[in-house]
């Protein structure tokens, strides 16, 4: 009886999976019919990552005046919070923000609405003296960080300063890589860190176990002074804000059922009667 009222029963709506996971062979090979797009793979992304917003990553520096690492982190909370105060979007800034004396390396992520409106609001506080932004991540499959978090060093005139080949065609390239392997690697090790649960005190100062991935002074000042990449404000006049585009069929109404021009029937003086029954 239990058996018969088990098969009975409706079955559960289940997700649908990205075109990659079906099992189908019709499903999975793209036809005339079903071409894919590009937002299509965004949804799929999504989907696989579990939710429904567009996220963004973004890696820049910065240097600032001479201040502590401190004072420059009260400085961000404050900006922060007024952006939180004042922002529409639900969505929270996360990350991993480090200062150091007078520098600033952050990977932020969140939103594509959030980053813009926190870029600008960056823009406009005029904290930097010179920044870049060397990363822009789009539709990202899974945060590093669930919360923003603030870590602060005082050993970076202590390391060792890189010697940079300027003749090297590929030095640009190769520093950029370099130094977002140890961003990676700085977001590993402090993620590992906040969710280790043995540990119920979390400091905020980087201590020598960071040193061998942190980017010294001659990196930095070699990416603040790269033309190709933008600087904040650049960024954010550019990008920080997302474009409010309207359609045909926004603009008009009633909506029109066909694409027949207005003036189909008109003729100039010029033009040619094509009919052969009148003028």
């Amino acid at each position: 009886m239990s058996n018969s009222t088990a098969s009975n029963s409706p079955n559960k709506k289940k997700k649908p999976l990205p075109y990659f996971m079906e099992r189908t062979e019709e499903a999975a090979l793209p036809s005339f019919q079903n071409r894919r797009t590009l937002a299509d793979h965004v949804k799929d992304n999504m989907l696989c990552a579990g939710r429904k917003s567009y996220f963004q990553r973004i890696v820049y520096v910065g240097r600032h005046p001479k201040v502590t690492g401190m004072t420059l982190r009260d400085r961000f909370l404050k900006l922060i919070k007024e952006l939180q105060e004042c922002t529409v979007c639900e969505i929270k800034l996360f990350g991993l923000m480090i200062n150091f004396d007078g520098y600033t390396v952050h990977m932020v992520e969140s939103a594509e609405e959030t980053v813009g409106e926190y870029l600008r609001t960056l823009a406009a506080a005029d904290l930097f003296e010179e920044s870049r932004v060397v990363l822009v991540y789009n539709n990202i499959n899974q945060r590093l960080f669930r919360k923003l978090v603030w870590r602060v060093s005082d050993y970076l005139n202590e390391l060792k300063r890189t010697e940079l080949d300027q003749r090297d065609p590929n030095l640009t390239q190769g520093t950029i890589n370099a130094f977002l392997v140890q961003v990676y690697q700085l977001c590993k090790m402090v993620r590992e860190e906040e969710l280790d649960e043995r540990s119920a005190f979390k400091s905020l100062y980087l201590d020598e176990n960071y040193e061998e991935h942190t980017p010294d002074i001659a990196v930095l000042e070699y990416l603040l002074g790269l033309k190709c990449l933008f600087t904040v404000p650049e960024y954010a006049s550019f990008y920080g804000r997302l474009p409010d585009v309207s359609s045909f069929r926004d603009r008009v109404w009633p909506i029109p059922k066909d694409l027949t021009p207005y003036d189909v029937f008109e003729t100039g003086k010029y033009d040619v009667n094509l009919t052969f029954g009148g003028k």
